[in-house]
């Protein structure tokens, strides 16, 4: 999953708290100095004053640093969430102390005294523009200067004559720190702002590159993996194509024959597990949920699996049930087949046991087996695409890693869950985690399609490869077909002009001479003939992006290796779907 940037929201919140920590960093180094202030305030103007006025007043901004000491020291200790709520009682804190400030230019006015005057002022003057840069990144906290400045402004005022300049001068010089505290704090907050953005941005940049690197890894483990499992059948089927040769007895050549067909077999389920991959992954698998009876899915994967069981003398049992799901019938029947054999292959012995659950809106349908268990640090690693444990061989027998891949992503398309219970020693649990779905009423029997024949069906294939052309020709004309084959387009058209043919169907490879797609063959032989005529495209490319585009085009796609039962039913459908069109 791609990493999201952090919201607005988020980064607004994050500003705010940076502000408030430079609020309470800041507030630390002034209370020494607002102690120091009023020793020396109170030591000049102690024979102007009574004594215990100037010391009550001394008392009063000693308490309120103590406070403030003590809201720092606790802040350090809050939880994030109450950020604001400990800023909100700094600036109390802090405007009552600014009043008590506030309080002495008014109460210890002495225009008798030059000096004690000047002293005041000058004190009450600094406290003012120190403000600015102490609590410039939090706005609420800046107005502590407005009672600190304006009741001396006013007793200046107050006294008339020749102190109604300074008080003008007092109020003009409070609006001037207000004015650049604002300004300061705007400049605080942007920088703030643009900080945590290249923080966001550095963290964001970071995980893409974890995550490229990580997806490259996983591609050089998948491309590996699956080239060792191609290359184990094909390599077997190279070995018996020699000895086949070298082989003159019939009846020294029949298990040749076998072991041959079982290596094709094992190479077909590796291209067939690697295509469904390249589906999920291309989104091209479009899922058909209706209301299913589990109990029927699991009667028809007893048949399946059962010799398997028996095979490895394993216990194999299906717990009758009357659930009903809502789900696609086939991706759930591959999921449990997966999950089954999975459990199967990888059980020495004991029992491997299926059946459900009541989960609330959901019916658990469990797999579970008395095998080897699987570390919990494994638990999200097997649904990796050729994640195996126990087999760093790649024993074919042991599986080829792709079935809890495939599980994982059908879960994902389907909305269903897969949830893994596992102690090593001591076997394994998989549950998929379904929809419940009301019983609904058995469906009509269909009857089964009467394909038309192939025989007398003209059948033209277009494929650059001539070893394949030829195959697939003789095939075709096995099936009674009169097969026409060319390289490409203008061949296939000669050819067919030449045997004054008319194609019934059409095959072509997807991948043709000189950047030519089976599309675009398809489409100009279309143009030509000037009719629909159907078409399959025959590929062995399963890039998400190839079956997008022929999935796009509408054409029937088939995978190079195609079994011949399956191509033979493929084409007969094919035939059958456009014959009232034509």
């Amino acid at each position: 999953m791609r990493p999201e940037r952090p919201r607005d929201g988020d980064l607004l919140q994050r500003v705010e708290v940076e502000r408030i920590d430079i609020l309470f960093r800041h507030t630390r180094t002034t209370l020494a100095t607002n102690v120091l202030l009023a020793t020396a305030l109170v030591s000049v103007l102690w024979e102007l004053f009574p004594p215990s006025l100037l010391l009550t007043w001394w008392a009063v901004i000693v308490v309120l640093v103590l406070v403030r000491l003590g809201l720092v020291g606790a802040y350090r200790h809050r939880k994030p969430a109450q950020a604001r709520s400990w800023a909100r009682y700094l600036t109390v804190v802090t405007l009552l102390s600014g009043l008590a400030w506030g309080v002495s230019g008014a109460v210890f006015f002495a225009p008798e005294s030059v000096i004690a005057l000047s002293f005041v002022s000058m004190i009450l003057a600094g406290l003012a523009a120190g403000s600015v840069p102490a609590y410039a990144s939090w706005p609420p906290a800046q107005y502590a200067a407005i009672p600190t400045a304006l009741p001396i402004a006013g007793r200046f005022l107050w006294e008339g004559g020749d102190w109604e300049l300074m008080g003008l001068i007092s109020l003009l010089y409070l609006y001037t720190v207000q004015s650049s505290a604002r300004k300061l704090s705007k400049v605080i907050e942007e920088s703030i702002r643009l900080r945590l953005e290249k923080q966001a941005l550095a963290q964001h940049l970071s995980r893409e590159k974890q995550l490229a690197e990580e997806a490259d890894q996983a591609k050089s483990r998948f491309l590996a993996a699956a080239s060792h499992d191609l290359r184990q059948p094909l390599q077997a089927i190279h070995l018996l194509i020699e000895a086949l040769r070298r082989t003159r007895d019939p009846t020294q050549s029949a298990p040749l024959l076998e072991r041959l067909s079982a290596s094709a077999l094992a190479l077909d389920e590796v291209l067939d597990e690697l295509l469904d991959m390249s589906r999920l992954q291309a989104g091209l698998i479009t899922p058909q949920k209706t209301a299913l009876s589990v109990n029927d899915l699991l009667s028809r994967l007893d048949g399946e699996m059962r010799p398997l069981a028996e095979q490895k003398g394993l216990e194999l049992c299906f717990v009758p049930t009357q659930a009903w799901v809502y789900s696609d019938p086939q991706m759930l029947l591959r999921m449990l087949r997966n999950l089954i054999s999975n459990a199967l292959r990888h059980t020495v012995q004991g029992t491997v046991l299926v059946g459900c659950r009541l989960r609330g809106d959901e019916i658990g349908i469990l797999v579970c087996d008395t095998g080897p268990g699987i570390a919990p640090e494994h638990h999200q690693d097997i649904f990796r695409a050729f994640h195996q444990l126990g087999n760093p061989e790649r024993d074919r027998r042991k599986g080829l890693g792709l079935g809890l891949a495939i599980v994982d992503g059908l879960c994902h398309l389907l909305g269903h869950r897969v949830v893994l219970t596992s102690v090593p020693g001591r076997g394994s649990r998989f549950e998929l985690r379904v929809p419940r779905a009301p019983k609904a009423a058995p469906a009509e029997p269909a009857e089964p399609p009467s394909h038309p024949p192939l025989v007398g069906r003209v059948a033209l294939v277009i494929d650059d490869d001539p070893g394949i052309r030829a195959s697939l020709a003789d095939v075709l004309r096995c099936w009674g077909c009169t097969a026409v084959a060319a390289e490409g387009v203008a061949e296939a058209l000669a050819t067919l002009e030449q045997q004054r043919l008319t194609p019934d169907l059409m095959i072509a490879d997807y991948r043709l001479r000189n950047q030519v797609t089976g599309i675009a063959a398809i489409a100009e032989v279309r143009q030509a003939l000037g009719k629909a005529l159907p078409a399959a495209i025959l590929t062995g490319d399963t890039a998400p992006e190839r079956l997008k585009e022929a999935a796009s085009a509408g054409f029937l796609l088939l995978h190079k290796p195609v079994q011949p039962a399956s191509l033979q039913a493929a084409l007969a459908t094919l035939l059958e779907r456009a014959a009232p069109c034509s």
